[in-house]
């Protein structure tokens, strides 16, 4: 596999679109779950929202490193240019 600037680029892109689709996708979701569980009472509904809590702190977690991701994807681009254009600039000075 050969690694450029667009390559790298695009992969940025990608991680970053399935971050937001896959975070659209889980909000709607629980708006789905949500409407079911506002008929639920008592103790069933206490564990559910308990539960519910570790899974949005899990979800931004994931949406939060993939942003990363795709941050430090797109970091790692300017890097790569910014070494290419040092040695361009140490071979033309031969």
């Amino acid at each position: 596999m050969k690694i450029t600037y667009e390559v790298v680029t695009k992969a940025a892109g990608d991680v970053k679109t399935t971050a937001d689709n896959l975070h659209e996708e889980l909000v709607a979701l629980q708006r789905r779950v949500e409407a079911q569980v506002a008929h639920w009472e008592g103790q069933t509904k206490e564990a559910f929202h308990d539960r519910q809590r570790d899974w949005d702190m899990r979800v931004k977690n994931m949406h939060e490193t993939l942003n990363t991701i795709a941050t430090k994807l797109n970091q790692a681009v300017q890097g790569y240019g910014d070494t290419d254009q040092a040695q361009r600039r140490r071979f033309a000075s031969l």
